[in-house]
């Protein structure tokens, strides 16, 4: 005598899926269990790819993404960069400025988290780590213009000359770049050691943060 099948009630029948083999009682529990298991392989990640290993549409299409990806962060960065609110701390009272750098700090360190996981996430880890760092810096220059905006907004006399949102901008990048043409200078000892700071972190930051993103990127690639 042939063993009967074990009973389901009707609100826990479900279809087979060729992908999984049969998909019976003797499978699965329930329906819920079986639609589960299909829940979490559609939700599983796409192997990833190396660039090299698309063709010229699929690469073509994954840098234009890329490219638009970017256009967007650096206006959203510049929208936030010339609406936020600044002032609030002088020479006499410098603990709002170590503070406010501090929340730079946890800004920036924060924002870098977020892109190594999206780094290890996605399908063209390289492509993904290359916007990362972009990204990543131009974060760090618009945290530190704000942050020499507030100091001259504050105190004028911060700087050889009262800086704008873009003159602080482009302070910050010349200092990041090394290129350093005196036409702006920190004149008051408070700026002048928040200067330095972003003078010793901006001496590594490029190589630090490129290492790391295509590390994490070559770990996805490889398992």
């Amino acid at each position: 005598m042939a063993p009967s099948e074990p009973q389901i009630r009707p609100n826990e029948r479900y279809r087979r899926d060729p992908e999984l083999g049969a998909a019976g009682p003797g499978n699965y529990a329930s329906a819920r269990e079986y639609h589960q298991v299909m829940a979490a392989k559609q939700g599983s990640r796409k192997n990833p790819v190396f660039v090299r290993e698309l063709d010229k549409a699929a690469r073509r299409h994954v840098v234009l993404v890329a490219v638009l990806r970017l256009a967007v962060f650096l206006a959203a960065i510049l929208f936030f960069y010339f609406a936020f609110p600044v002032g609030g701390f002088n020479e006499s009272s410098p603990a709002g400025a170590w503070i406010r750098l501090g929340l730079v700090v946890l800004a920036f360190l924060v924002s870098w988290a977020l892109q190594l996981r999206m780094i290890v996430a996605a399908e063209v880890p390289q492509i993904r780590a290359a916007e990362a760092v972009v990204e990543t810096i131009l974060m760090f220059l618009c945290l530190f213009a704000l942050l020499y905006v507030s100091m001259s907004v504050t105190d004028p006399s911060a700087f050889t000359q009262p800086l704008s949102r873009t003159d602080a901008l482009y302070f910050t990048t010349v200092t990041f770049a090394t290129v350093g043409f005196g036409d702006i200078t920190p004149v008051s000892q408070l700026a002048r050691a928040v200067v330095t700071v972003q003078m010793i972190a901006g001496m590594g930051a490029i190589v630090l943060i490129a290492k790391v993103a295509f590390f994490a990127a070559g770990k996805r690639l490889h398992g």
